[in-house]
């Protein structure tokens, strides 16, 4: 009960000025409280084998220097437990620094073990007098309390130490991950673009040969090839997302930025969803606003985005079905919306839709990167995408959000008009 008294009464004081603060004014205080020349604190060493000193008032560097305190069988007298008045330190066996004492002026001092939370000794609270003095039982046991206060500092102190360790350690770590993945995102970067041009050329050979070029292929060997253009065709897509998310996470995009209006670009996607849609026989309903405020974007990127979500929506959506686009704006923000009424997302899936290389359904085609480079995309622009599935208002489908905030100009001129995306 006492220890935690005094803990709860002293927190606030330490997490207000630090803890060396509040044991330098423990010391101080205590020193003039009592009417004695100085008073220390000296913590135990790790290995128990003598006093390190931590912090005192009243006394000379010189005295301080004077040499290490040996844990010998005095001081283990004073770890025990017991609060020990040295009245005459010159004539005292138990003294290490006798001469040093004498020359600081010191005629007697009290020794009174710190207690750790359980109760195990930590240091030592010592009082220095210029006359020799005793000290009355009442006096010793409120020293004792205010031995037992600089435990609680002590204890403090110990642990801001390890969170402080623990923290330079992590940030040590963490900085060598981030190295490191920026080292293997640049050569992911470079062996995929060094990947590229050979496996297009290879698949461009094979489109030659699937027009009769060379000459005419039997009924196999144009199975075998088409084949392996749809295979080349996959592995392009793979490259050209490794090549996506490299760039991005090495804000490669930044400099494709620029204020623009999202009008353009969102036409060029609702065109781009009917070439998808149509041939399936999947209807696009676009529920666009027109005349949107300008915004600080890549508008190649957002159409990616767009794109993406799209052809998602397209790929799950069963014939007769329907994808809505939406567009407008919120507040400080656009909000632009990809719904379907296809066979949405399983619960299972929704948690890790958004990660590297997750596809919820192995047979669907696809590199598992599309959306976690939308999401990449939408945050570099400062925007926040979701998915629901199902969809709340039909119970069918899936819905994928994202928000986009308006450009605001805080520079001396009015905002400027931006060009079209």
């Amino acid at each position: 009960m006492r220890y935690e008294l005094l803990y709860e009464i002293s927190k606030p004081m330490i997490e207000a000025v630090g803890v060396s603060n509040v044991l330098h004014s423990l010391v101080e205080s205590t020193a003039k409280g009592t009417g004695a020349k100085g008073c220390s604190i000296m913590k135990l060493s790790v290995d128990e084998t003598r006093l390190e000193h931590l912090v005192s008032y009243g006394l000379s560097d010189e005295y301080l220097n004077k040499g290490e305190i040996i844990v010998d069988d005095a001081v283990r007298e004073m770890l025990s437990g017991k609060p020990v008045n040295v009245i005459n330190v010159a004539e005292d066996p138990r003294i290490q620094y006798p001469i040093q004492a004498e020359k600081e002026g010191i005629a007697s001092l009290l020794s009174i073990p710190i207690r750790g939370a359980s109760g195990n000794i930590i240091g030592i609270m010592r009082i220095y007098t210029s006359k020799p003095r005793k000290y009355k039982k009442g006096e010793i046991d409120f020293l004792i309390s205010i031995a037992d206060l600089g435990g609680v500092i002590l204890e403090k102190a110990a642990a801001y130490e390890d969170l402080v360790k623990d923290v330079d350690e992590a940030k040590s770590e963490i900085e060598k991950l981030e190295r490191d993945r920026e080292t293997f995102l640049q050569f992911l970067s470079m062996v995929a673009h060094d990947l590229k041009a050979p496996v297009g050329a290879v698949e461009s050979y094979l489109k030659v040969m699937l027009r009769g070029t060379p000459g005419p292929l039997s009924e196999k060997q144009e199975h075998w090839i088409h084949r392996s253009v749809s295979r080349l065709d996959s592995m392009l897509e793979l490259i050209s997302d490794l090549v996506d998310v490299s760039r991005l996470e090495t804000d490669q995009v930044k400099p494709e930025m620029e204020i623009a209006t999202l009008n353009g670009m969102l036409e060029s996607c609702v065109e781009t969803a009917s070439g998808l849609a149509d041939p399936l026989g999947i209807q696009i309903i676009s529920d666009v606003e027109s005349g949107f405020p300008p915004i600080f974007a890549s508008g190649k990127r957002l159409a990616q985005v767009i794109n993406n979500l799209v052809s998602n929506a397209v790929r799950y959506t069963p014939e007769g079905g329907s994808v809505t686009i939406r567009a407008a704006v919120k507040g400080n923000s656009i909000v632009v919306v990809v719904e379907d009424d296809g066979t949405g997302i399983s619960e299972e899936a929704m948690p890790r839709i958004f990660e590297d290389f997750f596809r919820g359904d192995l047979e669907t085609e696809g590199t598992g990167l599309g959306l976690s480079i939308c999401k990449r995309v939408v945050e570099l622009h400062g925007g926040k995408i979701w998915a629901e599935s199902p969809i709340p208002e039909t119970g069918k489908g899936t819905r994928f959000s994202f928000t986009l905030p308006l450009y605001i100009d805080e520079g001396p001129g009015p905002i400027s008009e931006g060009v079209s995306l």
